[in-house]
Formats: structure tokens, C-alpha cells, sequence
């Protein structure tokens, strides 16, 4: 769309104002630097998502926990939240304790137990999950919104009193070559079904400006000019420099510009009369609306007669060899305001024509050797003339009329007038021509900077503006919507208001001409035109330069305000979840010095010993298997060097146990299983528990440490009068002292009870019976 062949982009972090100093904080970064800091914040959401359920898991455990004896779901409940890393875990493992639990329910009632936990778990899980992938709403909308550098900004001027020669070969061909794109983009994008993010609209901050059309308006000019007094149309448009243009600026600073064109159909009896001429023996007619300036003309415009055009046969005289008929559409324009601008008119207008305060713009046109499908009631377009009959190339036999134009030319008026406000303030200058410069337009801003912003914004939109007039001057016949429905002299029909649909189409092109106008600017032309670019002068020429905005699909623009956000919101998760339980635990301890919580206390050390490796230790330290001591952070559980730890007791799979290592050794060599899944070539063995401890002293002294942890519980239960039970089980397989034959294998609970008694200055721990192998 722009002379431009690229655009330069500014990236990193610019200000959009558009949603203000904080919230408009913008990064920009290209496309692949883009995707790559999405999808860190999509994994980073994830990582904070799993933190906070973490922080959830150490507050449910810490409330439900109870130092009184409970049932096996309240502990599988624990040990889930205590090792669950991520909540959709959670969720599975609670609801596979609901099946497991689930007979007979009745006594145990896992599912009203489990329900409300599953369900915030689903919810942790899920909002996080949507949160990751809203994660890239960050960005701005589709095809982000980006700053030009501006570092090679300025409007292009003609200069063609300096370089006639490159302002004919270079200049002139190049603005012939935007006002196409600005047409074509007209075509693409003003129509009514484009939406706003079609990728063909680019790279404007608007698709399409917001024109309110009104369609029975009055006439524009004199009543008697005016073929109609009601059915003319109105075509106005006020946009604003931010939000429509693009111009990236604070509230105080902004401007709206209005274009406000207003056409009719206008009446050539009385206006024309037929000419001879006797240089070229033509019949011609001349339009009199007021005489060309510079020329000894009292004409305004000259067309062939009907009757001289009728002497043109357009018909086909062999199937490959025709004339090819088509449209002809001239312009003619005058500048209205002050008498010292009237030298840049076209022509003198008549009184009737005359607006002061607009420019009038006449538009001529032709169909000639035109035959239309049907008879056209459009006032511009108008034809009824009988025409010749048109046929089939391969079957002359079926025919159809067709019609041709009423007179050599109809005559379109138009008028545009141009206004400035303060969009701030409000403050307006009044309604006036392109060019009328008696209102002082930096008088609607006060502070000195924003009189030169503004008057350069100025300067960009009239040196890259095309008018209605500029758009037909640029494309002649190409500028008609008509013109795409004719094909080998023949016209498809042509709908009564066709004259209103080519003025919306022309508005259409010169709005969509505003807006290049900026982005041109902003951008810079390519070093072909260089020499045509008028320079900023003076640093608030340069803020200007420096503020265009465009939409691009090659670039990715963050909001700032997100991004940290996000990082902080997740950032602070994450430290809850290192931080907490430490915390909690500290000040627990310091406060248990002075003030017991035994629930506090139990809370604490449940929570530290349902972590797996805690769990494994008590599992293995229960068969007195290994020399175990804490080591390293959060005081993990190790073994002495050279330890080996038990087993899994493959003999039962459904109901698997360990066994110590030296068992272990002993009956797993050649070990066979059969189809069936049976245990097959296990060698009997009495088994026997693995003690580590050197000496029954070692372990009543390892005993008695144990106790002295739990000084502040133990305190309360006895207390209570209540006496702790350990039960432990153990294998015992001694064939000749229990009297069991082929080594079966015979389960023996013993009860271990230690009796308690504490005073204010001893602990007694006593064993009263201990088990022993038998």
C-alpha cells in the first residue's frame, strides 16, 4: 500500500496511547521473539499454576490434620496432598480412592469426604490451564499495532519548478500509482461486508473511516443548477488523528478532521448549445459553467456531438475486428475562499456555481458507442436513445434492444469542504475549501509545541491527499464502479442512484488517501524518491514523525502491564510456595517455646513425614533396615554407606510386602514363576527381620531420643491417661520351633506398649514388653 517497500519499526518499548500512560506500556518485539516470550508466559502460567496448588495442598493438610487415630482415607488423603505436584494428579488419585473406598461406603463415606477437594482441584487445574492459554491476550489484537521509527520521515512535494524532468518521469507516475492502490483498497475494504481484520486491509489502524451518507440531501448549489432539489447526496466524514489515523499521541495533543462533500446531478439545458467547428469539421457541444482560466475560452467543456458520435460505427464489421467503446470522464475544479487562491482554479465558475466556502468540483461524462442492456433512469448515466439491436456472435437470429446515451455528456457537481478541531477542547474552524487559509488552524491549539505538531500534520495531509476530483484527475474512466460491468460494448444494467455508488467509491479512495498520507509520511519513501521528501524541521516535527502507528501481522506488540502482571501474580505463587511452609514452621517453633500447640506440633510433623522419601524411611526403618540420618535440605533421609535397603516380596502380588535384603538373596536366585503367575522354585526359609541396631541398649537409646520429640504430645497424653500401642507385624517361619510344616509362613502380631510417666524434670520411658522372634 505505501511507496514504501518496507516498513521500519521501532522495537522495544513505546507508549500507545490509546489506553493511557500505564496500561498503553507496549512492548515490541519481532514475530519469533514474540511466539517465544508466549510461550514462556503459557509455561510460566503453568509453573504458577502448580505452585498455588502446592500452597492449597499445605493449608487443607495443616486444617486436617488431627493427632487423634483416624481410618486409612483420612491418611491417603494426607499423603496425596502432601505428594501431589499438580492438581489434575490430585484429582485422579482422590477419585481412585472413592473406587477403591467405595464398598461398603456406608461406613466410610469416601466420596462426601473427597468430593469438595476433587472439585477444587478441577477448578485449580482448569482455570490455570485456560489462564496459560489466554496468556497470549497480551498481545494486542490481531495484526498488533506497531510504532515506525520514523528516522527517514517527511511528506513528498512535487518540486517541479526545480526538476521538470524528474517531476514528469518520476513524480507523476508514482502518484498516478497511489491513487490506483488507494482505489483498489477503496474496492477491497470500504465495501459493507469487509470486516475490520481483513489481512488485505493492512496496514492501517483502521480499515475503513466511518462516513455517514445521507441520500436525499439537498442541491449543493443554486436550485435552478439541480436537477433534483431531494435526491442528492451528502457523504460526511470526521475522523480522529489517534484512533483513525494512527497518529500515536496524549489526549491534549489530538485533532479530528472533517471532510464534508456534497454532490447533485446537474442540469446542462440552458448551460449548453452545439458547436460547429471549422478546423476539424466536427460537431461538438460546449458546456458553459464558467470559462477556463489561462485559455480564451468562454466554455467550460467540449464533447462530441450525439450526432457526431452516432457517425461512429461501434459495431462489429468481422468476428475478431470491432472499435472498442468505452466511458470518457473529465474534471474541472475551483478552489473556494479568498479572491488570491482563484489563480489555482481550473475555471471561473458562474454565479450559480459559486461557493465561497467549498470547492466545486464538475465532472463530464461520456458513453459513447456505449449500447446499455436496458434503459438506464440514472440522472449521470442517463440513456434512452434507441439503440442498435444486439445479437449472438454464432446466432444473429435472436436479438435484443439495446439503448444509448441521452445527450454527449452528463454533468455531475460536487462540492468539499474541509474543517479542523481541537479534540481536546473542541474548539472548530468553520467549514471551508482544501486550500482557504483565513482561519488561523494553530489557533486551536495554546501551547507552542502543539501548534507546530499540528501544523505539520497539516502539511503531511495536503501534500498527500487526493481529492474526489484528484482520484478521477489520477484515474479517469478506471475510477467508475460502472465500468466493471462492460465487456465488448455492452453495459449489464445500470441501477437508478449508480451516480451516488461512484461518488461513495471516490469519497472512499480520497479517505483511504488520509490515511496513506500518514503512514507514507512516517514511514519515508523508497531512495528512488528520496530527492522528493520534505524533511521534519525542528523536534516537534520529529515527535510527529516518530508517533505514526500501523497494524502488521510481521511483528507482536505486548502490553507491559500484562506481562508484569502476569511475572508478579506468578512470581509472588511461587515464593508463597517456597516460602511458606518454612515460614509457618519457624514461627510455629519459636512459639511452641512459650506457648505448647500439640495440634500445631503433630500438624507440623505429619506434614514433614508423609513426604515419599519420609514414608519409604519409616517403611524400611519399621523392618530395621539401614542406618538412617537426615542430610541436605529439608533434611532428606540417607543411609549409611554400604546400606541395602529391603525388598518387594514377589510371592503375593496382590498383596506385596518387603523383605530384607539378605532374605531377599537367599531364596531369589533361579527363581521361576509359573503361566499362572504362581511363585514357582522358592526355597523355604525361616526370614528373619533385619536388625541394624548393634545392641538392645542401641535400640532403648534410639528409643528413648524418639520420644523426647514428641515431649509436647506426649505431655498431653499422659496427661489424658492414654497409653501409646505400636503394632508391629512380622513374618516368622521357624519350622521346628512353631511346629509348621514345609516352611508355611505364618503371620504373628505382636503389641508393644510403652507406658509413659512425666514430671517437671524427668522423661521415663519404659519398655514394658518387647517383641521378640519366636
Amino acid at each position: 500500500m505505501s511507496i514504501a517497500e518496507a516498513y521500519h519499526v521501532q522495537l522495544g518499548f513505546w507508549t500507545n496511547w490509546s489506553y493511557g500512560k500505564i496500561e498503553g506500556a507496549t512492548l515490541t518485539l519481532t514475530r519469533r521473539q514474540g511466539g517465544l516470550l508466549v510461550a514462556f508466559l503459557a509455561i510460566f502460567v503453568g509453573a504458577a499454576g502448580k505452585s498455588f496448588w502446592r500452597v492449597a495442598c499445605f493449608i487443607l493438610h495443616r486444617m486436617l490434620s488431627t493427632p487423634r487415630p483416624q481410618d486409612g482415607i483420612y491418611h491417603q488423603l494426607q499423603a496425596i496432598l502432601r505428594n501431589s505436584d499438580t492438581a489434575q494428579d490430585a484429582a485422579w488419585s482422590l477419585g481412585q480412592i472413592i473406587w477403591a473406598w467405595r464398598v461398603p461406603a456406608r461406613f466410610r463415606r469416601p466420596f462426601p469426604r473427597l468430593i469438595a477437594i476433587i472439585i477444587l482441584a478441577l477448578f485449580v487445574s482448569i482455570s490455570f490451564g485456560v489462564a496459560g492459554v489466554f496468556s497470549s491476550q497480551i498481545t494486542t489484537d490481531t495484526a498488533n499495532e506497531v510504532l515506525l521509527k520514523g528516522d527517514n520521515c517527511g511528506p513528498l512535494v512535487s518540486g517541479d519548478e526545480d526538476d521538470l524532468d524528474s517531476y514528469q518521469t518520476l513524480f507523476l507516475p508514482m502518484m498516478g500509482n497511489r491513487a490506483l492502490s488507494f482505489s483498489n483498497y477503496a474496492l477491497n475494504c470500504y465495501s459493507k461486508n469487509v470486516t475490520s481484520s481483513s489481512e488485505d486491509c493492512y496496514p492501517y489502524v483502521r480499515s475503513k473511516l466511518n462516513t455517514t451518507v445521507i441520500r436525499n440531501a439537498g442541491c449543493p448549489f443554486s436550485s435552478e443548477l439541480c436537477k433534483s432539489q431531494n435526491e442528492n447526496l451528502i457523504v460526511d466524514s470526521t475522523f480522529n488523528s489517534h484512533t483513525d489515523l494512527g497518529i500515536n499521541a496524549a489526549p491534549e495533543d489530538r485533532f479530528t478532521l472533517r471532510l464534508f462533500h456534497q454532490c447533485a446531478p446537474i442540469v446542462t439545458k440552458n448551460y449548453s448549445r452545439p458547436f460547429f467547428r471549422n478546423d476539424s469539421g466536427e460537431d461538438v457541444m460546449r458546456y458553459f459553467y464558467g470559462p477556463i482560466r489561462g485559455l480564451n475560452y468562454t466554455y467550460t467543456q467540449e464533447l462530441p456531438s450525439i450526432a457526431a458520435l452516432d457517425k461512429v460505427d461501434f459495431r462489429p464489421r468481422a468476428i475478431r475486428a470491432r472499435t472498442r467503446a468505452d466511458y470518457t470522464l473529465n474534471t474541472i475544479k475551483v478552489y473556494g475562499g479568498p479572491p488570491e487562491i482563484e489563480k489555482f482554479s481550473h475555471f471561473k465558475p458562474i454565479q450559480a456555481l459559486r461557493r465561497e466556502d467549498a470547492d466545486v468540483m464538475l465532472f463530464f461524462l461520456s458513453s459513447p458507442g456505449i449500447n446499455f442492456a436496458d434503459k438506464v433512469d440514472d440522472p449521470w448515466f442517463s440513456a434512452h436513445r434507441t439503440g442498435p439491436r444486439s445479437g449472438s456472435v454464432v446466432n444473429n437470429d435472436q436479438t435484443r434492444p439495446t439503448y444509448m446515451q441521452d445527450e454527449p455528456a452528463g454533468v455531475l457537481g460536487c462540492t468539499m469542504q474541509t474543517q479542523y478541531c481541537n479534540a481536546h477542547t473542541g474548539k472548530c474552524s468553520p467549514l471551508s475549501g482544501y486550500a482557504d487559509q483565513r482561519f488561523d488552524l494553530k489557533s486551536l491549539f495554546d501551547k507552542p509545541a502543539q501548534k507546530k505538531m499540528f501544523r505539520w500534520s497539516v502539511d503531511v495531509f495536503q501534500l498527500g491527499f487526493f481529492s474526489i476530483s484528484g482520484i478521477v484527475d489520477n484515474l479517469g474512466i478506471t475510477s467508475l464502479v460502472a465500468r466493471l460491468g462492460l465487456t465488448a460494448n455492452q453495459q449489464g444494467p445500470i441501477p437508478t442512484n449508480q451516480w451516488q455508488i461512484e461518488v461513495e467509491q471516490w469519497v472512499s479512495a480520497s479517505l483511504a488517501s488520509v490515511q496513506g498520507s500518514f503512514i507514507e509520511s512516517g514511514n519515508g519513501p523508497r531512495p528512488l524518491y528520496e530527492r522528493f521528501r520534505r524533511a521534519p524541521n525542528g523536534t516537534e516535527q520529529t515527535a510527529v514523525c516518530k508517533s505514526q502507528k500501523i497494524m502488521t501481522t510481521k511483528y507482536s506488540s505486548f502490553s507491559v502491564l500484562g506481562v508484569a502482571l502476569i511475572l508478579l501474580v506468578g512470581g509472588l505463587i511461587m515464593v508463597l510456595d517456597l516460602g511458606l511452609e518454612p515460614l509457618i514452621d519457624y514461627i510455629q517453633i519459636r512459639r511452641n517455646k512459650t506457648r505448647p500447640n500439640p495440634s500445631g506440633t503433630y500438624a507440623r510433623l505429619e506434614w514433614n513425614a508423609n513426604t515419599t522419601l519420609q514414608l519409604q524411611r519409616l517403611a524400611h526403618e519399621h523392618m530395621r533396615v539401614g542406618t538412617w540420618k537426615y542430610s541436605g535440605w529439608y533434611s532428606h533421609p540417607v543411609t549409611a554407606p554400604g546400606d541395602k535397603l529391603a525388598m518387594v516380596d514377589m510371592r503375593n502380588e496382590e498383596h506385596t510386602l518387603l523383605v530384607a535384603p539378605e532374605d531377599w538373596e537367599y531364596y531369589s536366585a533361579g527363581t521361576t514363576r509359573s503361566d499362572s503367575g504362581a511363585d514357582e522354585g522358592w526355597e523355604e526359609k525361616t526370614i528373619r527381620r533385619a536388625d541394624t541396631f548393634a545392641s538392645e541398649t542401641d535400640f532403648r537409646k534410639k528409643e528413648l531420643r524418639r520420644s523426647e520429640t514428641m515431649e509436647s504430645i506426649d505431655s498431653v497424653i499422659v496427661r489424658q491417661g492414654v497409653r501409646r500401642v505400636d503394632t508391629t507385624t512380622t513374618l516368622v517361619g521357624d519350622d521346628e520351633e512353631a511346629g509348621l510344616e514345609h516352611g508355611e509362613m505364618k503371620r504373628v502380631s505382636m503389641i508393644q506398649e510403652e507406658e509413659v510417666s512425666v514430671d517437671d524434670k524427668k522423661r521415663v520411658v519404659s519398655l514394658r514388653d518387647r517383641p521378640q522372634d519366636r
